[in-house]
């Protein structure tokens, strides 16, 4: 999640707002966001996951989404998604790739 937070003005130049979910708690979610400094809200799917199971990432056998970026465009079409759950930096990139392509 750093690397959303060091490429922030970069999404502020893409028109896009950067959200996080956790599986985690809204307090433990909110210290996590403090925590980290990030300049974007980081959103609870505590207790039923439910986000997590609508985008089909959510893992029942360990109890947490895996590691996806979701880009979706101003109707609300999501338009890329991205999983890679070992190279955290490259979401980031990634996300703006799919940004530039749709803003071109």
């Amino acid at each position: 999640m750093t690397a959303f937070r060091t490429w922030t003005d970069r999404f502020t130049e893409a028109n896009a707002q950067v959200l996080g979910v956790s599986v985690d708690s809204y307090a433990a979610a909110g210290e996590f966001e403090e925590k980290l400094g990030l300049e974007f809200p980081l959103l609870s799917d505590f207790p039923k996951n439910q986000t997590g199971r609508d985008y089909g990432v959510f893992n029942e056998e360990f109890g947490v989404h895996r590691r996806t970026t979701v880009v979706i465009d101003k109707d609300h079409v999501v338009r890329d998604i991205y999983v890679e759950p070992r190279d955290f930096e490259s979401h980031a990139v990634h996300a703006l790739e799919a940004l530039a392509k749709l803003n071109s």
